[in-house]
């Protein structure tokens, strides 16, 4: 195979109405209703893809169902046959009656994969450009490559490792013989390895804790806005689900104006204004309590020369 195309990302929210808001009406992504069975989902067409927004109790789902990035869909005419000699494990209809199969999470290094006949949502530009990346807990970063990159054929973008570092500086200071200042070696706080994946549509990015080793069930404090913050999310993410997908991450080209604008409308923000991410990009994350709790949504502004920036351009 040679790459694949994301259709849609399936989210679950225990608050569908504030989710679909947030989308629709703070974003101003297009929402089309799809009829699935004998009820309709709402999906917010974003670049070229699209998001679905599903409730917890959403039958069509297969288990376990938490808040948050359920599956990712990729687009394929006869879905059975793009899984290849990847098994299997549930296969119907589904979104707009098209026929999917969802693959075996063991045999995806856990994450929820979908192939599914396209389904063609409208959408229009607007604050968000795209779909910038899908965050993954990854616990074998090894395992991930070679399902993505070797069997399914998603080219490998880049790979990196954010560290979070102290340094800590004495001076000596005397009133005869001037001052002396000694630096000590930096410790490490935290860190993440990061390895990314393209589709057509957006990014996979592979996430694994890259700090020093912690004493047995200790986990670095939640303090969201750093690396140490976000490797102990992973961690803690890992703990309750096991690996999967974890966030969704959307791009635009004016991070500030707009977290300053969601702020002001009175959404609750983990970020107020861009910081440093991966790939020389500024990033922002919203707080999960907007949507009741689980889902974590990101923005991302792309770097402006270079890599991948152009693939929205």
């Amino acid at each position: 195979m040679n790459g694949q195309i994301l259709s849609y990302v399936a989210l679950v929210a225990r608050d569908t109405e504030a989710t679909g808001r947030f989308l629709g009406e703070a974003l101003g992504l297009q929402a089309t209703p799809v009829p699935l069975g004998s009820r309709e989902v709402t999906f917010f067409g974003v670049g070229g893809t699209a998001i679905g927004v599903f409730e917890a109790t959403d039958p069509w789902l297969d288990s376990p169902v938490f808040p948050g990035v359920h599956h990712m869909a990729l687009a394929a005419p006869d879905p059975v046959a793009a899984a290849g000699a990847l098994p299997v494990v549930l296969q119907g209809t589904g979104p707009g009656g098209r026929r999917f199969a969802a693959l075996d999470p063991a045999a995806t290094a856990g994450v929820r994969t979908r192939f599914t006949e396209p389904l063609d949502i409208p959408w229009h530009d607007g604050p968000v450009i795209g779909i910038d990346h899908l965050g993954i807990a990854c616990a074998d970063e090894d395992d991930a490559i070679r399902v993505f990159v070797d069997t399914l054929g998603c080219p490998l973008e880049s790979s990196e490792t954010d560290l979070e570092l102290r340094s800590v500086t004495e001076s000596f200071v005397s009133d005869r013989y001037g001052a002396v200042f000694h630096s000590r070696p930096p410790h490490i706080l935290g860190g993440l390895r990061a390895v990314f994946a393209t589709l057509a549509g957006c990014e996979l990015e592979f996430l694994s804790d890259a700090g020093p080793p912690l004493p047995p069930g200790e986990r670095p404090p939640a303090d969201g806005g750093s690396t140490r913050g976000d490797r102990s999310a992973i961690a803690r993410f890992i703990d309750r689900h096991g690996p999967g997908l974890a966030h969704i991450a959307l791009a635009t080209g004016r991070i500030d104006a707009l977290l300053a604008r969601l702020a002001g409308d009175g959404w609750r923000m983990i970020d107020h204004e861009g910081r440093p991410g991966g790939r020389g990009s500024l990033i922002g994350f919203v707080h999960p309590q907007n949507f009741g709790g689980g889902l974590l949504i990101h923005f991302v502004e792309p770097a402006s020369e270079g890599g991948y920036a152009g693939k929205f351009a």
